[in-house]
C-alpha cells in the first residue's frame, strides 16, 4: 500500500530549499508514496517544475504581509486543522518556522500520522529558535510532535542543538539536486545574458539581499579592477536590494565590469560560463548554489559558513573555505582568477565532489528514512 505523504512549505518561490522540495517530490517513487505537496501561499516560479503526479493545493491564494504574526492568534492544533484537513500517514514541514508549527499542531491522537520537521536554517540564537512560535515552550511542543527531525547539513544539527535538546530521532540528510538536468542546462547558450569568454568571469547566484554579502562582493571586483585584471562580476538573481547595488557598482565605477542578470530561470547556462564561483554569505544552511555550482563543474570559493567545509573538505580538498574576513576572501578570489593552474586544479575536484549529490542516491536516503518511521 501506498504511503499517503504531505510536505509543507511557505510557498514556492524561487528560494534553495523551495526548488529542493521539488526536486525531491518529482524524484520519489510514486508506486511507493501518495504525495502531497501544500503551500501556505499559493506563490512562485518553482510551481511550474512540478512533477503533474504530485498533488499541489494552498491555504490562502496570495502571500500575505506579516502572515507569521497573525497565525499566532490560532493554536498549532487549531491552524492543523484547518490547513491540513485529510489525514496522512506522515506529514512534512519543509521549513522552520510557521509550517514547523501547524504541522507541530497535528494532533498526538493522530497515531497513524508520522510527523517530521525539516530543519535547513543555522538557528544561531534564541530569537531565531522561537521565530513563528508563540514561545519557547510552544515551539518545543511543536518541534517535541515530530518523531524524526531532518537537518540538511551537520553544522546545522548542531547549531540546532545547542537551543534544543532532545532524544528524538535526528538524521542529516543532503538536499536533492536535479544533478543531470542541471548538467544538460548548463550546455545551452544563456538566453538574454552574453558572456564573454575573454574575460575572466565569476559569479554569485542568490536573492538579493544584505544577508548574502553581495557588497563585499562588489568590493572585490572594485579591487581586481583596481589590479588590472580583466574580470567581470555577474550578480545572478534578484531581489530588494538590486537598486541599492546597481548604485555602489555605478559609486565604485565598475558599472560596465558588472551585470545584474536579474532571476534566471537557468542560471547554470551563465554558471558555468565562470571561471569561479563565490559566496560572501553571513549564514548559510548548506548552500544550494555551491553544490550546483561543484555539478557544473565550476570551481568554488567561499567564506566559512554553515555546511561549507561539509561539502568541500576540512582542508580545501575541493574547494577553498577562507574565514568569513574580507581580506582573505579577496585574496582567494584573486589566486583564482590570476593562477590558470590552481583554477583547473579546483575544476576537476568540482566534477568529482558532485558525485555526493548524485540525485537518484539523495531520493533514496529520503526514501528509506520516511519507511522506517
Amino acid at each position: 500500500m501506498k504511503k499517503r505523504i504531505l510536505f509543507l512549505i511557505h510557498d514556492l518561490g524561487p528560494g534553495g530549499a523551495e526548488k529542493v522540495l521539488v526536486n525531491l517530490v518529482n524524484g520519489m517513487d510514486k508506486a511507493k508514496f501518495d504525495i502531497s505537496l501544500r503551500t501556505l501561499f499559493d506563490w512562485g516560479p518553482n510551481r511550474a517544475f512540478l512533477d503533474p503526479e504530485v498533488r499541489y493545493s494552498s491555504w490562502i491564494g496570495r502571500n500575505v504581509p506579516a502572515n507569521s504574526h497573525w497565525m499566532k492568534l490560532w493554536t498549532p492544533e487549531q491552524l492543523y486543522k484547518m490547513i491540513v484537513p485529510e489525514p496522512y500517514d506522515i506529514a512534512v514541514s519543509f521549513l522552520e518556522g510557521p509550517c514547523a508549527r501547524v504541522i507541530g499542531g497535528c494532533p498526538v491522537s493522530q497515531n497513524g500520522t508520522r510527523v517530521v520537521s525539516w530543519i535547513h536554517t543555522p538557528i544561531l540564537n534564541e530569537k531565531k529558535f522561537i521565530e513563528g512560535f508563540r514561545s519557547r515552550d510552544e515551539a518545543e511542543r511543536c518541534y517535541g510532535r515530530a518523531d524524526a527531525l531532518i537537518f540538511v547539513s551537520r553544522d546545522v544539527r548542531s547549531a540546532f542543538t545547542k537551543f534544543y535538546r532532545t532524544e528524538q530521532r535526528s538524521e542529516v540528510l543532503y538536499n536533492i539536486f536535479e544533478s543531470n538536468t542541471i548538467r544538460s542546462l548548463a550546455s545551452e547558450e544563456p538566453e538574454s545574458i552574453s558572456v564573454d569568454p575573454s574575460r575572466l568571469n565569476w559569479c554569485g547566484i542568490g536573492k538579493l539581499i544584505p544577508l548574502k554579502g553581495w557588497d563585499r562582493m562588489l568590493s572585490i571586483q572594485k579591487k581586481l579592477r583596481d589590479d588590472g585584471i580583466n574580470t567581470h562580476f555577474y550578480l545572478i538573481g534578484d531581489g530588494p536590494q538590486r537598486h541599492a547595488l546597481e548604485q555602489m557598482a555605478s559609486n565604485l565605477g565598475i558599472s560596465d565590469a558588472v551585470t545584474f542578470t536579474g532571476y534566471q530561470m537557468n542560471p547554470y547556462a551563465i554558471l558555468s560560463r565562470c571561471a569561479l564561483f563565490v559566496c560572501a554569505s553571513e549564514r548559510e544552511g548548506l548552500s544550494t548554489a555551491v553544490i550546483e555550482s561543484l555539478l557544473t563543474g565550476t570551481p568554488v570559493c567561499t567564506v566559512d559558513v554553515g555546511g561549507m567545509k561539509e561539502i568541500l573538505g576540512d582542508n580545501n580538498e575541493f574547494g577553498v573555505v577562507t574565514r568569513n574576513d574580507d581580506g582573505e576572501l579577496f585574496q582567494a578570489v584573486r589566486q583564482f582568477l590570476t593562477d590558470d593552474g590552481f583554477r583547473e586544479k579546483y575544476r576537476l575536484k568540482a566534477a568529482e565532489r558532485a558525485e555526493l549529490f548524485d540525485k537518484d542516491r539523495s531520493v533514496k536516503a529520503v526514501e528509506e528514512l520516511l519507511f522506517s518511521l
